[in-house]
Order: C-alpha cells, then structure tokens, then sequence
C-alpha cells in the first residue's frame, strides 16, 4: 500500500508539473485584453500602451486595451477580479487599487483577490501650492493654516487615492489644518490651484509640473520621498528633520491578474512585460516623464505587493481612514 501511494503520489507530481509547463507553452493562443481602469490619455493608461509593442513581439499575440474607468478606478478592478483567472484579462491600475477598499465603501472587490504581475515604474508624489500662497516651507504652511477659522483647502484625486491619503497622512504628523477637496485627476487640480481656486495638494512628479515650479507658476513645497529629486534638487523632501516618521508616498503603475491566475502565465506575462520596460524607448519615455522604472520577479512582485497591502491598511488605521 505504501509503494502503491508513493507510486501516485510520485505520477500526481509529474503531472502537475507537466500541466504547469502545458500552461507556460501554450499561453497566450489568442489576444490578451488589458483593462486600464482610468480614461485613455491619462498617466496610467499612456505609460501601459508604452509596454504594447515589446509585450505583443514577446507574447505573439495581440493586446487590447480597454478603459473601464470610474469609481476611482474601482470599476475596473472588480471587473478583472470577477474575469475567468486564464490571463487574457489583465488590469492596468495603480496603487490606487490598494487604498480604494479602504476609503470607499462602494469598492466591490479586495486588493488581495488580484495578484501583481510587475509595476512599470514610481512617480515620486510632490506637495504644491498655489503661486499667491505666502508659506514656502510645510513649517510654514502649518502656522499659516491655523491663522485661518477653517484651514486652508486641501486637493486630492477623489476617495480612495494616494494622493487623498498621502493628505490625510500629513494632516496627521504635520498638524496642518486643512479640509480635503475632491478631484477627477491631476488635471482639474492645477488648474484650480493656477486660478488660486485651491490651496495645495499631492501631485505626481513629471515633466509638466516640474515645469510649473521652475516657472514659478506653482509653489513646491517638499517632496514625499527619503532623498531629493534630480528633477527638483533644491526642493527639499517631507522627511527632512523626521527621522522618527519618515514621510514617504509615491505612485505606481502596474499589471495584475486574478489571485488564482496560474504561476506560469504569470511568470509569462512578467516576462514580457519586463522585456518591455527594459527596452531603451520605454527607458527614454519614462525619464522623460519623470518615472523611474523597475524590474522585479514574479516572486518580487508578488511580496512587494503584499507588503504595499500592509503598509496601507496600517496608514488607513494610522489617520483614521475609514469607508465612506
């Protein structure tokens, strides 16, 4: 009885092992979709059609991209989560996908129920005010709110983004008083803050706003990173003279299946997707765009993401962020 189970159990191994390769060769045998949960034209759906070329030369087939945005992108991502788990749905989304559950009861999914194939690269997130604002420095910034009855206004991309809890983080260690004003991006955001419709707000760093800072045309105020930026070498980061919190929140663009998604599709599409952001004209792009871009192992990616899972659900408990 004992070599018989050892017999089976030996065959079950080999088989399983066989079907996984089965997997690896036959995948993809038909185009792959690529749901981006935010509008065609924005970052994150302009840096994913970058990737196209490389992935479809390293995949044989074609990619489709589809926008289903909304709900702060929550729309997008409970529609994947909900997709057969076989890779040719794939989600184009940012760390947003994490925070959203936490901020918005509306949210129909759990960041665990999708796996991460790899990110495409991190924007730094820099804190700008409006050109008239007096205050240069955050210490400032926080003095000059509390002359105020009601604080100064503060602009984020909608609940459930990083950029609205990057706000109420440093509400939390700075004592700024500020009230927190939704937008639907970072576009309508400059353009208040230009018109002096609102005070200041967390931005992606890129070549356009760092445009508007040299120009003067927008205040920068720090940068939420642990070093300066090359980019903006003069503007100080959040965490200098905080060694005991230090104050860092960036965003990233990334590719995630469903959480039941076979290993080897996914080692597949880790794999063509990092042929495509180490090609010398994804390279170019994204240092033009102000991103750094990474590479990491479907196993990197996958404990990188878990760690991001953690690392919110504590910053949610931290400032109080609760689903509204």
């Amino acid at each position: 009885m004992h070599i018989k189970q050892s017999i089976f159990l030996g065959a079950f191994i080999a088989a399983a092992a066989l079907g996984s390769n089965s997997w690896a060769q036959a995948y993809p045998t038909k185009p792959v979709t690529i749901r981006v949960a935010f509008p065609a034209g924005g970052p994150a759906d302009v840096f994913i059609r970058q990737t196209l070329p490389k992935m479809q030369a390293e995949l044989g087939q074609p990619l489709i991209i589809e926008n289903l945005s909304g709900a702060g992108g929550t729309i997008g991502a409970a529609n994947v989560v909900k997709a057969p788990a076989d890779g040719y749905v794939v989600l184009g989304h940012t760390n947003d996908l994490v925070i959203a559950p936490l901020a918005m009861a509306s949210a129909q999914y759990k960041a665990e129920q999708l796996r991460l194939v790899a990110p495409l690269g991190f924007s730094d997130m820099l804190l700008v005010a409006r050109p008239s604002m007096t205050a240069r420095t955050l210490a400032e910034l926080v003095d000059y709110s509390k002359t105020l009855p009601n604080g100064l206004s503060l602009a984020h991309q909608g609940p459930g983004s990083t950029t609205q809890l990057a706000g109420e983080d440093l509400k939390a260690v700075s004592g700024v008083k500020a009230t927190g004003v939704p937008y639907k991006g970072t576009a309508p955001i400059v353009q208040d803050m230009l018109g002096g419709h609102v005070d200041f707000g967390f931005v992606p760093l890129g070549m356009a706003t760092v445009a508007m800072v040299q120009q003067k045309k927008l205040i920068a105020i720090g940068i939420a990173a642990a070093k300066r930026n090359p980019m903006l070498p003069d503007v100080p980061t959040l965490s200098e003279g905080r060694p005991e919190r230090p104050f860092l929140h960036r965003q990233w663009i990334g590719l995630l299946v469903p959480r039941a998604t076979p290993e080897a599709v996914v080692q597949r599409l880790n794999k063509a997707l990092t042929e495509a952001v180490q090609s010398p004209e994804f390279q170019k792009f994204s240092t033009d765009g102000g991103v750094v871009t990474v590479t990491m192992s479907a196993k990197e990616a996958e404990d990188f993401y878990h760690a991001e899972i953690r690392k919110y659900g504590e910053l949610a408990r931290q400032t109080n962020l609760q689903p509204q």
